[in-house]
């Protein structure tokens, strides 16, 4: 395990995106706690090390937003932990994305325009998954919690946004961390393989800044999901307590277990 816990960045040989979302102050100026919940992307390139050391963590319970598909195609490792891996979420509708690059009409900014709204829209959608997700972040709050999707950065960054803000992190800080993704993730590595299903669709141009968009993030992005979320329920959380079923009591034992006195 890495000498020092109180990294943003977990020292894993095979780790993806692998954050923690702990020493963050809250509104209180309590502290969220290191090592308890971390946010990355899929777990397939896991070492032996990588193992030892998320067991020596404490890690019992690893979330994965991803589709079957997703996951049939990256598999995760054996981590020696509990599982959940049935969420199944999906944000937007990326067939979108093909209809407007087939038809001429995606530009940077119409794809930009795609995600943001994918983003704003899906506040219902994600209901179901982010509701049970939640109550296990509240049931294993004495260990240690792991979620994530592939790139670790839409359904992992919306997840985080909801934990940090049940904890009481200010809105800025939210975002911050969500823009991390930008210094810890290889998006350009994720272009490329973009640009190969393009030729391999047999697309004949494209442009990279329209990739761009779906690859990496963008501020627009988590503030469209939390301003839909605001509009809608008048704040995150009402919509924690009102969509995703958390009662007050839930709420305060988050507090007491996640946050430093």
């Amino acid at each position: 395990m890495a000498a020092d816990n109180k990294t943003r960045v977990v020292a894993l040989d095979g780790g993806i995106n692998f954050r923690d979302i702990g020493g963050y102050s809250n509104s209180q100026g309590r502290t969220v706690k290191w090592r308890k919940i971390m946010r990355c992307g899929h777990l397939a390139r896991l070492s032996d090390s990588d193992l030892d050391t998320l067991e020596a963590i404490g890690v019992s319970k690893i979330h994965d937003f991803r589709r079957s598909e997703e996951q049939a195609q990256s598999p995760s490792c054996a981590v020696r932990a509990e599982f959940i891996d049935d969420y199944q979420i999906s944000i937007g509708d990326i067939s979108r994305f093909w209809e407007f690059l087939f038809d001429g009409q995606l530009t940077a900014d119409s794809s930009h325009q795609l995600v943001v709204n994918s983003y704003r829209s899906c506040i219902d959608v994600v209901i179901p998954a982010f509701s049970r997700f939640m109550r296990h972040i509240v049931d294993n709050a004495d260990n240690a919690s792991v979620f994530h999707c592939s790139a670790g950065k839409d359904r992992t960054g919306m997840a985080a946004a909801l934990i940090l803000s049940a904890l009481d992190v200010p809105r800025q800080t939210i975002v911050d961390d969500y823009m991390l993704t930008i210094k810890h993730y290889d998006s350009d590595a994720l272009i490329e393989i973009v640009e190969g299903h393009l030729r391999d669709a047999k697309v004949e141009q494209w442009d990279r800044d329209w990739l761009i968009p779906y690859c990496s993030v963008h501020e627009d992005n988590i503030v469209a999901f939390l301003e839909a979320i605001d509009e809608r329920y008048g704040d995150v959380k009402t919509y924690l307590t009102s969509a995703l079923g958390l009662s007050v009591a839930d709420l305060d034992k988050m507090h007491s277990c996640y946050l430093d006195d």
